[in-house]
C-alpha cells in the first residue's frame, strides 16, 4: 500500500539518521509540504519472500532426487518401464533420475525455467537497486535515478550495498541462469524394439545450486531491506528527486528552467531559447555508449563463434568435447557453461540502464500531457507502463534459452556446441542490439527539457512539487534588452500553455 509523505523533517532525520548533502533550498515553497510517494514496501518484501520460498523448494527437490535416485532406477528397471542403461550411464545412477521427455517438451521447460530465474532475480534485484540507490544518496553520490547496480557500490567493502555484495549478486545471477539450462540433460536410450528414444536425465546438483543462489540473493536482499534507510520504494524519478529535495540532499537552483541534463554542469544562468528537440540518452549518460558497444560486441563474438563451429563441423552436426558424464562432471560442466554465459548475463544487466533511462524520461515528459506526470509508487505499474522495460524483460529469458540451445551438456556425451543454434543466438543478440541502439539514440521531441532521471536536473526543472504535475509556460519575469525573460515550470492546476519558441527563459 503506497502513501505520500510530507511530515516533519526533523522527526524523519531523527529516525533514519541520514546526513544531508545540502543544507539549504531555494525552492519557492516550504520543504515540509513537498509530497512524494513512499512506494510499496510490502511488495518489495513479498518479492523477497517469493524468491526465498522458490529457492528452498528447489533445494528440497535436489535433496529428494539424491535420496530416491538409486531406488528409482532399480524400481523402474524391474517394472520394465525403463530401457537398460548403456555402460556410460551405469556408474552414474546415484543422484540422478531418468524420465521420458521429448526434445520439444524439454525446450519448453527450459524456457519456463529461464523465465523463473528472471522473475526471482528481478524481485531481489529491485530490492538491491533500491537500497543501493539510497545508500549512494546517503554518501552524496547519487546522480541518476537508474544505476548499473552490479557496478555501483557504496563505501565499505562489506557494506549491504558494497563491492562484495554486488559481486555475490552477479555470481549468483550467472550461476542461476547457467543451472536453469542443465536441469534436464538430454540423452537417448534404446527401447525394447531397438530404437533410440529421447529421455532426460535430472541430476540433484542443478536444483540445489539454483536454489542456493536464489536463497543467497534473497538473504542479501533481506539484509539490505532492514539495514538501509529507504525514503521511497517508488521507481519513479520524480519520487526520488522530491524525496531528496524534501530531505535536503539536493536543492532547487533558480533560473535553470530550460536547461536539460546535458547542461546540468553548466553554471551559467543566463536566459536561453527553448529547444524543439531534446538530447538522447546516448549523449546524456556517459555509460550508455559503453552499453551499446558491449551489446554489438557480444553479437559479433557469437557470429564468429558460430561460424567457427560451423566450419569445424563441415556445416552440420555439432562440435563435441567428450569425456564428461553427469553428475560427477556436471559441476565443472556447469561452471564452464556459467563462464561462457556470464557475458550474456552482464550484457543484459547493462541493458537495464538504457531502458531505465528511457522509462524515467517518459515519466517526466508526461508533465506536458493532458494527464500530467503521476508518479507510480507500485514498481509493477512502472514496469508494465514502459514498453522498453517489458521488451528487455522478455528478451532476458529468451536470450538465455537460445544460449541453452546453442551450447549445452548432454548426458553420456559431454559439452556440445550447435553451430546453427549459435547463429540463432547471434541473431537474437543482434535484434537486442538494434532495440537498445534505437532506444539510446532516440531524441525526444518537444520543448520540455530532458532529464533522463538526472535528479539535480529534475530538482531544477520542478518549482512546484505535487502528486500530479504539469509543465509549461508560467509567466514573465524581467527583461533583457527588448526581450522579456519568461519562466517555465510545474503546477498541479492543470495543463499549462506551451512555451514560446521565440522567447527566452530562465
Amino acid at each position: 500500500m503506497t502513501s505520500y509523505c510530507s511530515r516533519s523533517l526533523n522527526s524523519i532525520r531523527q529516525h533514519q539518521k541520514l546526513t544531508p548533502q545540502w543544507n539549504r533550498s531555494t525552492s519557492n515553497e516550504s520543504l515540509n509540504t513537498i509530497p512524494y510517494d513512499t512506494g510499496n514496501r510490502f511488495l518489495a518484501l513479498l518479492g523477497l519472500i517469493f524468491s526465498l520460498i522458490a529457492g528452498l523448494v528447489f533445494v528440497i527437490i535436489g535433496v529428494a532426487i539424491y535420496i530416491i535416485s538409486p531406488s528409482h532406477y532399480n524400481r523402474e528397471l524391474a517394472k520394465g518401464s525403463m530401457p537398460l542403461l548403456p555402460d556410460i550411464y551405469k556408474p552414474e545412477t546415484e543422484g540422478v533420475i531418468f524420465i521420458p521427455l521429448s526434445d520439444s517438451a524439454r525446450a519448453a521447460i527450459e524456457l519456463l525455467m529461464s523465465a523463473l530465474v528472471t522473475v526471482c532475480t528481478e524481485a531481489t534485484g529491485y530490492v538491491h537497486s533500491t537500497t543501493l540507490k539510497w545508500g549512494l544518496a546517503k554518501e552524496g553520490r547519487l546522480t541518476f535515478n537508474a544505476n548499473l547496480r552490479l557496478f555501483s557500490a557504496t563505501k565499505g567493502v562489506f557494506s549491504p550495498s558494497g563491492p562484495v555484495v554486488n559481486a555475490l549478486f552477479g555470481i549468483s545471477t550467472i550461476a542461476a541462469y547457467a543451472t536453469s539450462t542443465t536441469f534436464l540433460l538430454p540423452c537417448s536410450l534404446m527401447n525394447v524394439h531397438g530404437h533410440f528414444v529421447p529421455w532426460a536425465l535430472i541430476s540433484f546438483l542443478p536444483p540445489i545450486i539454483f536454489g542456493s543462489m536464489i536463497i543467497l540473493q534473497a538473504v542479501l536482499g533481506f539484509i539490505s531491506f532492514y539495514t538501509i534507510p529507504i525514503y521511497t520504494w517508488s521507481s519513479s524519478p520524480l519520487d526520488t528527486a522530491s524525496a531528496l529535495v524534501y530531505h535536503r540532499y539536493i536543492y532547487h537552483r533558480p533560473k535553470r528552467c530550460m536547461r536539460s541534463v546535458s547542461k546540468t554542469n553548466d553554471s551559467r544562468t543566463d536566459p536561453i531559447h527553448p529547444s524543439p528537440r531534446q538530447p538522447s540518452s546516448l549523449s546524456s549518460h556517459k555509460s550508455v555508449a559503453l552499453v551499446v558497444s558491449l551489446v554489438w560486441g557480444v553479437a559479433a563474438v557469437w557470429f564468429i563463434a558460430g561460424a567457427f563451429v560451423y566450419c569445424r563441423t563441415d556445416g552440420g552436426g555439432e562440435l563435441v568435447w567428450w569425456g564428461m558424464v553427469p553428475p560427477s562432471g556436471l559441476l565443472w560442466g556447469t561452471s564452464l557453461l556459467a563462464m561462457t554465459q556470464s557475458i550474456l548475463t552482464i550484457m543484459l544487466h547493462c541493458c537495464e540502464l538504457v531502458t531505465s533511462l528511457s522509462r524515467d524520461e517518459v515519466i517526466w515528459r508526461a508533465a506536458s500531457s493532458v494527464k500530467g506526470a503521476r508518479p507510480a509508487g507500485n514498481p509493477l505499474k512502472t514496469v508494465i507502463g514502459s514498453w522498453e522495460t517489458v521488451g528487455l524483460l522478455v528478451a532476458k529469458p529468451v536470450i538465455h534459452w537460445l544460449f541453452g540451445n546453442a551450447v549445452a551438456l548432454e548426458a553420456g556425451i559431454g559439452f556440445l556446441a550447435f553451430p546453427k543454434h549459435m547463429l540463432f543466438l547471434a541473431v537474437g543478440v543482434v535484434l537486442l542490439a538494434v532495440f537498445i541502439t534505437v532506444v539510446a539514440i532516440h531524441h525526444p521531441s518537444g520543448t520540455q527539457p530532458a532529464a533522463y532521471g538526472h535528479l539535480q536536473t529534475l530538482a531544477d526543472l520542478v518549482d512546484q512539487w505535487s502528486t500530479t504535475m504539469y509543465w509549461g509556460h508560467k509567466g514573465n519575469g524581467w527583461a533583457v534588452g527588448a526581450l522579456p525573460v519568461r519562466h517555465a515550470g510545474t503546477t498541479n492546476e492543470g495543463l499549462l500553455p506551451p512555451v514560446g519558441m521565440d522567447s527566452i527563459y530562465a
